[in-house]
């Protein structure tokens, strides 16, 4: 099990998906190679199948990544289960993930409505509240979890907050976020999210900021030196050479 706190190291290093330096994205073998090259946070979406699993998968359909076509929400486990990830990997129930690595913290984004019950089900049954923290693009997924499971479980700010956190920003106007986290890209809707400006009034507002997904080194140093919590990325390696030469791994 986990013997620190989620969000407690001195930088963050998420792997997004697993990274792609191991294995195919959201694979096993993609987050064992993570995890086994020093990564202990580790990203990944959920969909719901026909038949009631919750698989770690980022599309809502295997058309992409695998030998098959269909939507998760209209396949059974045993169906998708003979689909491979580049012909290779199996998709992995969400579950396997929590049990084959239990060292690692996990980001969670729910991809669907259909996905809030059945993880909040698992995160009780298996005492994962420490080892978890949920993002969504959807405020209301994000609202109903922090309904049922209460503040002790990390949340990311949804849209909604993420407006108003760079609105309040601009006016230096402190605010009590419920999320402890907020998941930004560099820039969204012709917004820069990541100048240092609003970096800090994040940090300032109790909010650990992790930028994605940063694949490209000369954008990684850049929210480095702007004093970035955290980076999650495909390009594993490349961060955590970056990192190290950093001396932030």
């Amino acid at each position: 099990m986990v013997n620190s706190n989620f969000f407690d190291d001195n930088f963050i290093a998420f792997a997004h998906r697993g990274g792609n330096d191991f294995g195919p994205e959201n694979s096993l073998k993609a987050f064992k190679g993570a995890y086994k090259s020093g990564y202990k946070y580790l990203e990944t979406d959920i969909h719901l199948s026909k038949d009631g699993h919750l698989l770690a998968f980022h599309d809502d359909s295997i058309d992409r990544v695998t030998n098959n076509k269909g939507k998760i929400e209209n396949l059974n486990l045993s169906e998708i289960k003979k689909s491979k990830i580049d012909g290779k990997e199996e998709i992995p129930v969400i579950t396997d993930l929590f049990e084959e690595l239990p060292n690692c913290f996990f980001s969670i984004d729910c991809k669907s409505d259909d996905t809030v019950l059945p993880l909040i089900k698992i995160i009780k049954d298996k005492s994962l509240m420490e080892r978890i923290c949920i993002g969504s693009f959807s405020q209301k997924r994000i609202n109903l979890i922090r309904n049922i499971l209460g503040p002790n479980l990390k949340t990311s700010m949804g849209p909604n907050e993420i407006i108003l956190s760079k609105l309040l920003s601009n006016f230096s106007i402190n605010y009590k976020f419920k999320s402890n986290f907020a998941s930004l890209p560099i820039e969204k809707y012709g917004l820069e999210l990541l100048n240092e400006k609003n970096i800090k009034y994040l940090q300032k507002n109790n909010q650990k900021v992790i930028a994605w997904t940063i694949n490209d080194e000369n954008d990684m140093r850049l929210l480095i030196r702007r004093g970035i919590d955290g980076i999650m990325t495909d390009n594993i390696l490349l961060l955590k050479r970056v990192l190290i030469e950093e001396n932030l791994w």
